[in-house]
């Protein structure tokens, strides 16, 4: 059980270390997934499960982030972080978010 944690850990990271080499801080990025809240209280934010990874999304309220958990969304923003340091994830500040229709 423990292995399987840690390589799945394992390659979360690589996912993300591979997407923050091809994205660069303050480039305009275009990103389309599924809306969730991530940590503990009072530590939640809102962040997207894109096809390249997980962002966490900056500005956004927290009543619209509630309002918006496990919908499909397209956000379009500004890449504010691109190297995670710990448990940090790349960032975006968003600009537009539009809510996608169920299928």
């Amino acid at each position: 059980m423990t292995l399987k944690r840690n390589l799945g850990l394992a390659a979360l990271a690589l996912m993300h270390a591979a997407c923050a080499a091809t994205l660069h801080s303050g480039e305009t990025v275009d990103l389309a997934g599924r809306l969730a809240l991530r940590g503990n209280e009072p530590f939640i934010v809102p962040v997207v499960y894109d096809a390249r990874g997980v962002f966490e999304l900056e500005g956004v309220t927290r009543e619209q982030a509630i309002s918006l958990q496990n919908q499909q969304v397209e956000v379009h923003g500004r890449i504010t972080r691109v190297e995670m340091h710990g448990a940090q994830l790349p960032a975006v500040h968003v600009e537009t978010l539009r809510v996608l229709p169920v299928p």
